[in-house]
C-alpha cells in the first residue's frame, strides 16, 4: 500500500458509510449522524445493508468508506469498495485479531487486500478520523476539541478519548485525529508520513503501543521530525506491559532499549507517563523553540521561586545571569535588590507581572521565561495571568505556572492567548527542557551513513559454514576470518596444544605475548582466571602455559582444555572497551559501547545503521575517551568510531547473527584492535 492513499482517510471528496444504517444505535447510524452535524461539505451516502452484501457498488467520486459489517463480511465488501474506486476505508467494528482464531485469519486477509488493491484501511477496532480543516468528523467521538494545530494518532481507543477529554478540558485545537485500531493496514509510519507536509498541523503527538514495521517507523520519523516536532506517549516498554499489548494482538513488543535509541535517533519526543505527554504537547502547540537553555523566573512567592529553582536544575535549562540594566530596571519591582528567580512580592500587581515580565523578555541574556503565580496576598491569579498574555514575547517561550486551585476558564483562556498553563514548576521545567531538546536536535545535520568496504563473499561463506555445521555460538579466534572480511584488525592468535608448541609461536610471534586458555565448556576466560599476560620470554611462556592449564583444570575439572591460544600483545598505552550488537525483534541490531563484562557505563545505545555523527557521540559519552580528550591518555578515538560503524554493517548484512561482542578492544594511539569475540547464530537461521 502506498502511503499516499492516507490522504484520502482525513480529506475525501464524499463518504460512503456501509452498513444497517437506518437502525438506530448501531455504529453506522453513528457515523451517518457525525458527519451530517458537522461541517463537511462533501456528500455523505448511505449503504443500507446487514445480511445481504450488494453484488456490485455505484458510488462515483467517494474517495472514503465506513464498513460497519460483521467481522465475516468485511473483507468481501473492502474488495467491492475498491473495486468502485474507493481509495480509503475505516473498519470500526472488532472481533479480529485481538479475539484470535478466525479473527486473526480475518485481520491478515484484510491487511493483504489493502497491499494489493492499494486501498488505505484503517482499524479494525477503529474510533475513525476527525479533520477540522475540512469540517470532517468519521468518527464515533461525540465531544470533540476546537480547530488547532495538534494531530495526535493513537491504537487504543481509551487513550484517545482521554486526550480529547484534555483537549477539551484545556481548549487546545486539534487539526487532525485518527484512532488506528489494529493497524492492519495503516500504521504509525503512514500517519507520520501525512502529517509532516499537513499545512494545518503544528505538533505531532501520538501513542505508541508497540509498533509495526518498526525500522520503517524510525527511517520515517527522522525525516518528519525535521520538518516539526513529534512528541509519542510511549506503552509497553516493561515486561508487564508488554505481556498486556501481547494479550491485546498487538504486534511483538521490542526492548525499551530499542525504543528509546529509535526515538531519540529519530528527535521524537518521547514521554513515560500520561501527564508529562500531555504537558509537552501543550508547550509544543503553544510556544516557540527557545534559543538557549537560559531562564529567568518571575513569582510573588519564594517558596515557589525555590521549587522552580530546584525543578529547572533537574533538566538542561539553567537559570539566567541578567544583565545589569535588567537587574536595575526590576529592582523596581523588587524592592530589593534582585536575583533570579526574581520574587516580586506577595502583593504583586497584574501590572507588575507584566512590566517585569517585559523587561525581563527585552534582555538577550533571557531565552526563555516562566512566571510562577501563586494565591499569596490579594493577588488575583486569573488578573495576573490575562495581563502577562498582553505582552508582546519578541518570538520567546513564555509558560506560566498556577501553584493551587486552579480555575478552568482561566486556563483555557491563557491557552486562547498562546500561553500555556501549567500544574507545577517541575511540569513546567519538563515542558521547557523539551523545547530546547527538539531545537538543539533541528540543529544538528542531518545524519550520514557511511557503507563500509567488505567482502561479502568471504563473510557469506563463513556464515554459512557455521550453520551447517550446526554451530549456534562461535567465539575466540574462530570469529576472526568474519572479522577480516570486514577489515576488522586483530592481533595475531594461534593455539597450541603443548607447552613447546606455545614455546614455538611465541617465536614466531616476536615480542611480548599473551596465553588464553582455549575450552569449548568455557565461556568468559575470567570466570576461571583463564588468561597470562606479559610473557616476555621462552621460560615465561613455558610456565605461563603450565600454571594456566593446571589453575583451570583445577576449578572446572569437567571442562575440556584444547590447549591455550598464544596471541601478541598490542604495545603502547591502551583503553579497554566493549562492544556489542543485540537485534531486537522489532527495531534490529542495536549498537552498545562498554568498559567490558558486567560493567555499570551508560554509553547510549544506538540503532543500526549507525550515522558518522552516531559513532562521534557514543565514544564522546564513553568515560575513558573522555579523560582521553584531556589529554591524560592519548588514544585513537577515531579507530573505535571505525569499529562501531562497522559492526554496525556487519550486523545489517548478516541477518543470522542475533548478538555479537567484542571484548575486549584494545584503542591505542595507532588504532583499535578486537582481541576477542563472541557471536551467537539465530537458531531459526
Amino acid at each position: 500500500m502506498h502511503d499516499i492513499h492516507v490522504d484520502a482517510l482525513f480529506s475525501p471528496r464524499a463518504v460512503a458509510v456501509v452498513g444497517p444504517c437506518q437502525e438506530a444505535g448501531t455504529n453506522a447510524a453513528r457515523f451517518i449522524v457525525q458527519l451530517q452535524s458537522w461541517a463537511y461539505q462533501g456528500a455523505v451516502l448511505p449503504v443500507n445493508c446487514r445480511d445481504t452484501l450488494p453484488e456490485s457498488l455505484s458510488l462515483p467520486r467517494v474517495d472514503l468508506a465506513v464498513v460497519c459489517l460483521p467481522p465475516n463480511q468485511v473483507v468481501a465488501m473492502v474488495e467491492r469498495l475498491a473495486l468502485a474506486g474507493v481509495r480509503a476505508v475505516i473498519v470500526p467494528g472488532g472481533g479480529f485479531a485481538e479475539r484470535g482464531g478466525e479473527g486473526f485469519f480475518l485481520e491478515r486477509r484484510l491487511a493483504a487486500l489493502a497491499r494489493e488493491r492499494n486501498v488505505a484501511i484503517l482499524g479494525p477496532q477503529s474510533l475513525g478520523v476527525v479533520s477540522w480543516p475540512v469540517g470532517l468528523n468519521a468518527s464515533l467521538l461525540e465531544r470533540l476539541p476546537s480547530s488547532g494545530g495538534v494531530a495526535f494518532f493513537s491504537p487504543s481507543a481509551t487513550v484517545t478519548r482521554a486526550v480529547v477529554d484534555w483537549a477539551l478540558a484545556e481548549g487546545l485545537g486539534f487539526s487532525r485525529l485518527a484512532a488506528l485500531g489494529n493497524r492492519a493496514a495503516v500504521d504509525e509510519a503512514s500517519v507520520l508520513q501525512y502529517l509532516a507536509e499537513d499545512p494545518e498541523t503544528r505538533v505531532i503527538a501520538g501513542y505508541l503501543e508497540g509498533v509495526f514495521a518498526a525500522r520503517r517507523f524510525a527511517r520515517v520519523s527522522q525525516a518528519v521530525t525535521r520538518m516539526k516536532p513529534v512528541v509519542m506517549l510511549l506503552g509497553g516498554l516493561t515486561v508487564q506491559g508488554q505481556q498486556a499489548v501481547a494479550a491485546g494482538a498487538g504486534p511483538l513488543a521490542g526492548s525499551e532499549t530499542a525504543y528509546r535509541a529509535a526515538l531519540r535517533q529519530a528527535g521524537i519526543v518521547a514521554a513515560s507517563d500520561l501527564e508529562t505527554f500531555l504537558d509537552t504537547v501543550k508547550a509544543f502547540a503553544l510556544l516557540p523553540p527557545p534559543s538557549g537553555p537560559h531562564v529567568a523566573v518571575l513569582t510573588n512567592s519564594g517558596g515557589a521561586g525555590v521549587l522552580a529553582a530546584d525543578a529547572l536544575s533537574t533538566t538542561r535549562l539553567e537559570l539566567a545571569r541578567m544583565s545589569h540594566p535588567t537587574l536595575d530596571a526590576l529592582r523596581r519591582f523588587a524592592g530589593t535588590w534582585p536575583a533570579n528567580p526574581v520574587d516580586l512580592g506577595a502583593d504583586a500587581a497584574p501590572g507588575t507581572f507584566a512590566a517585569a515580565l517585559e523587561v525581563v523578555l527585552a534582555d538577550p541574556r533571557v531565552r526563555s521565561v516562566l512566571v510562577v503565580v501563586t494565591r499569596a496576598g490579594d493577588v488575583d491569579p486569573v488578573a495576573v495571568l490575562a495581563a502577562v498574555a498582553e505582552v508582546k514575547r519578541h518570538q520567546k517561550p513564555v509558560g506560566v505556572c498556577w501553584v493551587g486551585e486552579r480555575s478552568a476558564e482561566a486556563v483555557r483562556q491563557c491557552h486562547a492567548a498562546g500561553l500555556p498553563c501549567f500544574a507545577s514548576p517541575a511540569s513546567a521545567a519538563r515542558a521547557l527542557d523539551a523545547l530546547l531538546a527538539y531545537a538543539d536536535w533541528k540543529e544538528e545535520p542531518f545524519p550520514v551513513e557511511v557503507c563500509y568496504r567488505r567482502e561479502s563473499t568471504k563473510a557469506e561463506l563463513w556464515l554459512r559454514q557455521m550453520l551447517e555445521a550446526g554451530f549456534r555460538q562461535v567465539a575466540g579466534p574462530a570469529v576472526f576470518p568474519l572479522l577480516e572480511a570486514y577489515e576488522l584488525r586483530h592481533p595475531v592468535t594461534e593455539l597450541a596444544r603443548t607447552s613447546k608448541t606455545a614455546v614455538r609461536i611465541a617465536r614466531r610471534l616476536g615480542g611480548v605475548v599473551a596465553l588464553k586458555i582455549a575450552s569449548p565448556h568455557i565461556e568468559h576466560k575470567s570466570d576461571v582466571d583463564g588468561v597470562e599476560l606479559g610473557l616476555a620470554d621462552a621460560d615465561a611462556v613455558r610456565q605461563g602455559f603450565v600454571r594456566l592449564t593446571h589453575r583451570v583444570q583445577c576449578s572446572r575439572p569437567e571442562a575440556f582444555l584444547s590447549g591455550c591460544w598464544v596471541q601478541e600483545m598490542i604495545p603502547g598505552p591502551a583503553v579497554e572497551a566493549r562492544v556489542r550488537v543485540v537485534r531486537d525483534p522489532l527495531f534490529g541490531p542495536v549498537v552498545h559501547l562498554g568498559l567490558g563484562a558486567g560493567d555499570t557505563e551508560r554509553v547510549t545505545p544506538r540503532l543500526a545503521p549507525l550515522s558518522l555523527a552516531d559513532a562521534s557521540r557514543m565514544v564522546r559519552e564513553f568515560t575513558p575517551f573522555s579523560v582521553a580528550r584531556g589529554g591524560r591518555q592519548p588514544v585513537h578515538l577515531r579507530a573505535l568510531e571505525d569499529v562501531l560503524l562497522t559492526v554496525s554493517q556487519l550486523a545489517l548484512d548478516m541477518s543470522a547473527i542475533y548478538m555479537m561482542e567484542l571484548d575486549p578492544v584494545l584503542v591505542t594511539p595507532r588504532g583499535a584492535w578486537v582481541v576477542d569475540a563472541r557471536i551467537w547464530l539465530s537458531p531459526q537461521e
